[in-house]
């Protein structure tokens, strides 16, 4: 799904994540240099808080997502998409890795 490029900043903000095989997790989706930067607030073994989850350029809404081992090993982005479900919920697909739903941290 594309997104209305006059409405990028429609995601800034905060938004709960249930990463698979972790617990809920808080990322901040911010609008830098035109693409949607998520960074995670709580982060986990594998992508630690204050790193990118993903980014997305909002007039596609294809990006990349960053995946990592135990302990931030070997950390890399790979192919994603960003899929908007409504004006509270959103899934980012990691490509052939899964997605994780957020809603609006309220």
């Amino acid at each position: 799904m594309k997104s209305d490029p006059s409405s990028q900043s429609q995601l800034v903000g905060e938004w709960i994540g249930n990463y698979r095989g972790h617990f809920e997790e808080v990322i901040r989706i911010d609008l830098i240099n035109g693409k949607w930067i998520a960074t995670k607030i709580t982060g986990d073994e594998n992508v630690p808080a204050g790193e990118i989850t993903w980014r997305v350029d909002p007039t596609t809404c294809t990006g990349e997502g960053q995946i990592a081992g135990q302990g931030f090993l070997q950390p890399r982005f790979i192919p994603g998409h960003l899929e908007i479900l409504s004006s509270d919920r959103i899934v980012f697909h990691w490509q052939d890795l899964g997605q994780v739903e957020y809603r609006r941290d309220d």
